[in-house]
């Protein structure tokens, strides 16, 4: 049996120019940012909602790229594809009645 590489999935928040460099609030034990002071959403950290677009309880604030660098250009592109998989996959099981992820 061939095993499969380890992906290693980055949250899109790793790369957001409002993330709380110290943001790991110790008492609830989730990063934070200027969006979610109180907890990134683990929907949000784990890449099921994707940030760039308006989400209940974000203050008005959403993703923006922390520095315009080529590398960080490459990562938001995976993120782009990342989102458009999702989508489609969602569009998919909605054809077939299957619940969205």
């Amino acid at each position: 049996m061939k095993r499969q590489p380890l992906m290693l999935t980055l949250p899109l928040c790793a790369i957001c120019r409002y993330k709380h460099q110290d943001s790991l609030n110790y008492r609830k034990s989730f990063p934070t940012c200027d969006a979610f002071p109180n907890g990134i959403p683990e929907a949000v950290r784990k890449n099921k909602m994707d940030h760039r677009k308006a989400i209940a309880g974000d203050n008005g604030i959403r993703f923006e790229l922390a520095a315009e660098t080529e590398q960080m250009k490459q990562l938001l592109a995976s993120f782009d594809m990342l989102f458009n998989k999702r989508a489609m996959e969602g569009k998919a099981g909605k054809k077939r009645g299957l619940p969205a992820f």
